[in-house]
């Protein structure tokens, strides 16, 4: 028999410590229930002293918040649906646009790719070597426009898989 805790005013059922969202419906004097596999009480909100856990309570109240956890438990171990080719898309768009701003960062301010680092160092960079920043910029945005291209020309998520995000740094 499993440990389980029912906290019904918080959606709360933990069994053997893996506590999960349940909505659960418990009498409104119920405050929690507690069972520790073999024996259990119920603890009151009205004031009364904790109750022992009868077997007509068992039945009505821990049984049916067990198999609703279970059934809580199964959806969250359950695999995340397959992607649709819309969301792999926009998911690959946005990691392509997140690489080349840190990639950009990254050639600008090495040490310390932080806003405000980036921007006074792309200034610095501007005014002693824009010929060097302006290389830098293009074989970025080069590289981007060449994985922009494989992502609108795929048909199937698997080809979008085969995409890999990478900038030359």
């Amino acid at each position: 028999m499993p440990r389980v805790t029912i906290v019904p005013a918080d959606s709360l059922v933990i069994v053997d410590g893996r506590g999960l969202d349940v909505s659960l419906t418990l009498p409104g004097h119920v405050h929690a229930i507690q069972w520790d596999g073999r024996t259990g009480w119920v603890e009151h909100s009205d004031g009364t002293p904790n109750t022992p856990v009868t077997q007509a309570e068992y039945d009505a109240l821990v049984v049916p918040a067990i198999a609703a956890w279970e059934s809580a438990r199964a959806a969250a171990d359950a695999p995340p649906p397959p992607l649709t080719l819309e969301q792999a898309k926009a998911a690959k768009l946005a990691a392509i646009r997140a690489g080349h701003d840190a990639a950009l960062a990254g050639v600008v301010a090495i040490s310390d790719p932080t806003p405000t680092t980036v921007a006074v160092e792309a200034a610095l960079l501007a005014a002693t070597d824009l010929t060097g920043l302006e290389y830098a910029r293009q074989k970025l945005a080069t590289r981007r426009d060449e994985l922009l291209a494989a992502v609108a020309a795929a048909a199937a998520v698997e080809v979008l898989d085969a995409v890999v995000v990478s900038y030359p740094v």
